[in-house]
């Protein structure tokens, strides 16, 4: 009888035991959301690669614009198309983006360059790279020397030499001091900075024509373009570059490519 007792007291024992354990162990469980220990779910990220890309309503290619953005600009991923689709000869998705200021659209994927989050390759390093070729481009292309012209195409009072190491020099046709320097450039303006300044008093916006470049600063009261005379911006021979087929159609994205 006693043994009996003895088992059936274990057997109750184990019964609101085992209910009490249980209920402890959930208690010492966080809530990982409330906790904060949730960690954050990482995002596709893309950068726009050539100017003026259209951010469109839809994936189509006559669907309305949003509004054209620069090139570097730094978008979310927020979904691609089921299907590739070719346009102006290319093949590839379309891509729902949002900008930094949350406005959300759809661009092709030719222009732009979609990183992976779960890659080895960072928005950071990639963007490194990018703007180095960007620049390095830029500048072997404006490498030579550019005389100022008028509205007429007849020479005028500057000469700006620029170099491909990021040197120029400016100065006056007729002598005169020689104002030595450093540039840069403002992607998101298309601007060559001049660090020490000019004889022109001003910086000069870069305009892609064709294969070659032109630059040019026109405001509301005054206006001044450049054209190069040489490849080489020592020579004191003009040797003019050949005119391009395309000088009058500045280059950017067909509306079949964007």
């Amino acid at each position: 009888m006693v043994n009996i007792t003895m088992k059936i007291s274990k057997n109750t024992l184990l019964l609101f035991t085992l209910p009490l354990l249980i209920l402890l162990n959930c208690s010492n469980t966080e809530d990982p959301e409330k906790s904060g220990q949730i960690e954050e779910q990482r995002k596709d990220m893309g950068v726009i690669l050539t100017q003026d890309t259209a951010l469109r309503i839809d994936p189509l290619v006559f669907s309305a614009r949003i509004k054209q953005m620069n090139k570097g600009t730094i978008v979310e991923i927020l979904e691609r198309s089921s299907e590739e689709r070719i346009i102006g000869g290319h093949k590839d998705y379309w891509y729902k983006i949002k900008l930094e200021n949350n406005i959300t659209g759809w661009t092709f994927g030719r222009h732009i360059k979609v990183l992976d989050a779960s890659g080895k390759e960072t928005l950071e390093s990639y963007l490194g790279r990018f703007w180095e070729k960007e620049t390095e481009e830029l500048s072997n292309d404006l490498h030579g020397k550019w005389w100022s012209i008028n509205r007429y195409g007849d020479f005028t009072n500057h000469a700006l030499e620029i170099f491909k190491d990021g040197r120029y020099r400016s100065y006056f046709k007729g002598g005169g001091k020689v104002i030595e320097g450093v540039y840069n450039f403002d992607f998101n303006k298309n601007m060559v900075i001049f660090l020490s300044g000019t004889t022109f008093d001003s910086d000069l916006n870069y305009i892609r024509k064709g294969n070659s470049h032109s630059l040019q600063r026109i405001e509301e009261k005054e206006e001044i373009r450049f054209k190069k005379i040489n490849v080489n911006p020592s020579s004191e021979v003009e040797e003019y570059e050949q005119d391009n087929k395309n000088e009058d159609t500045p280059s950017g994205n067909n509306e079949d490519e964007s």
